[in-house]
């Protein structure tokens, strides 16, 4: 059966000198946990995620999906100069 739960959260590039959303976009995916899927849609500065995550769904799910962009986009993290955005 196929998963229909997911989470929607928005990164905004914050910086000049922050990698382009195309390149943005392959890191955010690579740096996916196993068996969550993604799809995106690019906007210039800014890239729109729909992410399910493998495990519990609803509130918990959503929660893992936010600590997850969150460890993304720590500083030095492989998102520099990206912030989550609304």
């Amino acid at each position: 059966m196929a998963r229909t739960e997911f989470t929607e959260a928005v990164v905004e590039r914050a910086a000049p000198t922050a990698a382009p959303p195309e390149t943005a976009v392959v890191r955010l995916v690579s740096a996916l946990p196993e068996g969550w899927d993604c799809t995106w849609r690019l906007e210039e500065d800014r890239i729109r995620l729909r992410v399910e995550p493998a495990g519990p769904a609803g509130p918990a799910g959503a929660a893992a999906v936010h600590e997850w962009l969150a460890g993304v986009l720590v500083d030095g993290g492989v998102l520099r100069g990206w912030r989550r955005g609304s």
